[in-house]
């Protein structure tokens, strides 16, 4: 059992090879095959093809900035023009991104297939006390406000742009907010 709080000030930062941007690692686990499950961050600065990850399935979703269209993933571009709508997609599919109105900030989820499983779902909360059931790897972001989180006895705050990470905790996790925070929670089974 482990609660961790990641916040900016500990993201592993890399620029892209191809100059088109920088990506903020926030928090990841791997096993002795690689990576099992990878949070980060991009900041987005130009257009692009994406990275390829075999055997990844990715979620990605807009943070900040005008947008962007995803070409590759069906006839038709996908386009990311609305906060925190999340996109599923395989990591091997050969994407090209198109930015709408220039950088943009996006979220993305990274998980192994056949390894782990992850559930996302993003939440507007207020001041009236949500309980959320744990899994065995439970990450909450918060992409906007404060979070008053209580695990068991631990109160914590939550500031934006940090993330709670728990694992193989067996209390629920009680969460409120006075300024309407917008969170993304995420549960991973499989996970060690």
């Amino acid at each position: 059992m482990s609660i961790d709080i990641f916040a900016p000030a500990q993201w592993q930062t890399q620029r892209w090879q191809n100059g088109g941007g920088i990506t903020h690692q926030l928090c990841r686990q791997d096993d002795e095959q690689g990576l099992l499950w990878r949070l980060s961050i991009a900041e987005v600065a130009s257009d692009g093809p994406f990275s390829r990850f075999d055997n990844i399935d990715r979620i990605i979703m807009l943070l900040s900035g005008g947008g962007f269209s995803l070409h590759g993933v069906g006839a038709n571009p996908q386009v990311l023009d609305t906060p925190l709508m999340p996109f599923a997609f395989a990591g091997e599919t050969p994407i090209h991104c198109s930015l709408i109105k220039g950088a943009v900030r996006d979220f993305n989820l990274m998980t192994r297939r056949g390894a782990v499983q992850a559930q996302l779902q993003v939440l507007t909360i207020s001041s009236a006390v949500q309980t959320l059931a744990l899994s065995a790897q439970s990450l909450v972001y918060v992409a906007s406000g404060r979070v008053n989180a209580l695990i068991g006895a631990k109160h914590i705050t939550l500031q934006a742009q940090h993330t709670l990470s728990l694992t193989n905790e067996s209390n629920s996790l009680q969460i409120s907010s006075s300024d309407n925070a917008q969170v993304i929670i995420i549960g991973i089974s499989g996970a060690q």
